[in-house]
């Protein structure tokens, strides 16, 4: 385990406390779950880096991902205030999620519980966004 992984792995023991289960990184990832089981958000810290990654699926089906929707999202990626200093990424299964990326150096344990915290409402906010421009879109 990095020093980095280390120092984020300290800051998951807190974390686990707050929300009362058990967090750990394996292979550098940190899966947070809803109350339904499902993704709230992922947390990354690769062996070769100083950065923190977090990133969630939002509730978009790859079947609905169509050339006006990829279009909205790059859009979004420029709206800072919408955004918050996250972007839309599609990955590798083509799903859509919500991403970010800082700097474990800048963070103590209290910066980071407040950024995983601001990250999920975030995940929220944007999810429910897109729900709401697809039904718009469907109902056109």
């Amino acid at each position: 385990m990095t020093q980095y992984q280390q120092r984020v792995e300290s800051w998951l023991k807190h974390l686990s406390q707050r929300y009362r289960t058990t967090l750990t990184l394996r292979d550098g990832v940190c899966a947070l779950c809803d109350a339904n089981g499902g993704e709230a958000a992922i947390i990354e810290v690769p062996d070769q880096s100083d950065s923190l990654l977090l990133h969630c699926q939002l509730p978009v089906l790859p079947e609905e991902i169509t050339e006006t929707v990829l279009r909205l999202c790059l859009q979004l990626n420029f709206e800072m205030n919408a955004m918050r200093g996250c972007w839309l990424a599609l990955d590798e299964y083509q799903t859509l999620r919500l991403c970010s990326q800082h700097s474990v150096d800048m963070m103590n344990e209290q910066t980071f519980t407040a950024l995983i915290e601001g990250f999920m409402q975030q995940v929220d906010e944007v999810g429910a966004f897109l729900r709401d421009v697809l039904m718009r879109v469907d109902a056109a």
